[in-house]
Formats: C-alpha cells, sequence, structure tokens
C-alpha cells in the first residue's frame, strides 16, 4: 500500500452514506550507524569499538565474535561490522577495522674495552624508542649512549611508542695488561766510553736517565753512568770502571 489518504465510504441499507478518511504515512528513516576500531599494540592488547545510531545494535567480525553492546572491548585484529536496527525495522550498517602493531624496536648495542689508558668506555645503543640500560654495580641509565668504567655485561631495553619491547647485551672488557718491561745496561770503561741499552717490552719504549736522557728508541746508546728507567717501570743502573 502506498502512502496517502484513503476514503472509505459506508452505504447502509436506507441507502444513506456515510465517508471518513484515514492517514497511512511512510517511516523509512534509516538510522544511520557509524563505527570506528582503533590498534592494537603491546602495551594495548585490546581496543573498544565505538557504535551510533538511532536503535539497537548488533555487532560481528573475526573469530564468531558477536554483541549487542553498544561499545564492545575486541582483543582481535581484523574488520568489525555494526548493524543497527530502528524502531521502524530499518537497518543501517557500518563497518569498523581494528588493526595490529606489534613491531619491536629493534635494540642494539656495542661496549668497548677499559684500558689503562682509557678507563672509561660509552655504550652505544640504537633503536626506535626510549632506552634503559642496566649492568654491574647497580647501574642503571636512560641515556642513549651513557658512559661506564666497570667491566661486565650490560643490558640495554629499548622500548617502542606501542609499547613493545627489544633487549641486546653489550661486553665491557678489561685490559690492563702490563707490557712486561725489562731493561739491561752495561759498564763504561776506558776502552768502552758508551754502551747499549737493551730493552724488550710488548709496547712503545721511552728511556728517561742522568743529564736529562730521553730517548724512544728500543735500545738507545748512552755514555754517562746512572740509572736508566725504560718507560718508569724497571730500572737498570749503568756502572762506570775506570783504572789508570
Amino acid at each position: 500500500m502506498r502512502p496517502g489518504t484513503y476514503t472509505l465510504v459506508v452505504t447502509g441499507s436506507n441507502g444513506c452514506t456515510s465517508t471518513a478518511t484515514a492517514e497511512v504515512e511512510q517511516d523509512t528513516d534509516v538510522p544511520g550507524a557509524q563505527a570506528a576500531g582503533g590498534t592494537i599494540t603491546c602495551s594495548n592488547e585490546c581496543v573498544m569499538l565505538t557504535g551510533t545510531g538511532n536503535g539497537s545494535f548488533a555487532w560481528s567480525g573475526p573469530s564468531n565474535f558477536n554483541s549487542t553492546e553498544q561499545n564492545p572491548t575486541v582483543c582481535a585484529p581484523g574488520t568489525y561490522t555494526l548493524v543497527v536496527t530502528g524502531s521502524n525495522g530499518c537497518t543501517s550498517t557500518a563497518t569498523a577495522e581494528v588493526e595490529q602493531d606489534n613491531d619491536v624496536p629493534g635494540a642494539q648495542a656495542a661496549g668497548g674495552t677499559i684500558t689503562c689508558s682509557n678507563e672509561c668506555v660509552m655504550l652505544t645503543g640504537t633503536g626506535n624508542g626510549s632506552f634503559a640500560w642496566s649492568g654491574p654495580s647497580n647501574f642503571n641509565s636512560t641515556e642513549q649512549n651513557p658512559t661506564v668504567c666497570a667491566p661486565g655485561t650490560y643490558t640495554l631495553v629499548v622500548t617502542g611508542s606501542n609499547g613493545c619491547t627489544s633487549t641486546a647485551t653489550a661486553e665491557v672488557e678489561q685490559d690492563n695488561d702490563v707490557p712486561g718491561a725489562q731493561a739491561a745496561g752495561g759498564t763504561i770503561t776506558c776502552s768502552n766510553e758508551c754502551v747499549m741499552l737493551t730493552g724488550t717490552g710488548n709496547g712503545s719504549f721511552a728511556w728517561s736517565g742522568p743529564n736529562n736522557f730521553n730517548s724512544t728508541e728500543q735500545n738507545p746508546t748512552v755514555c754517562a753512568p746512572g740509572t736508566y728507567t725504560p718507560g718508569g717501570h724497571r730500572q737498570q743502573r749503568l756502572h762506570q770502571h775506570r783504572h789508570r
């Protein structure tokens, strides 16, 4: 039946008539469904779907999800469909996307070697997020590249904006091995007015001695008696014997 005005005429047995009218209206307004989803992350494992519309709600989605709540909570990514049914029986449909962001921030870490000349080293950390270092002697730092002075294993945890974490470790080693300096001198005589100092050791050489003597040769020649020091570690005394 179409909407409009309908007229009823009733005719009695006596031939008299009576007239009445009836209105047929049309209500096909849809309830205007709208839907919105969100993003599942490591720190937010579930999200709330939001639905609007003038009527009752019926959601459906992944893993046989069904709900008659207006704003249900879901924990699986995918496409969710909302059907709103108005009081006039008309329906309206909308969809909402729930995405998943579980990308890890890709932590990487590197240490170094503590030596006699470098008593501290800088740890280097990379990754897309915030940094948290921990290590020996209750070491903790939120710097990306902190400086440390103790050997051991250091752990870096990088936390991304999505709450996901990535872990890496860095080794700080210690090399304080001494180069093992050894030195030998000799005796200056009337026939040998100069002698050669001999030095051994794993490294570079620096001799010092009488009369402000200095040399970086491994085996320098000297002509003055006294004590000569190679690198300030092991001393060697040079004697003088001259007989007339």
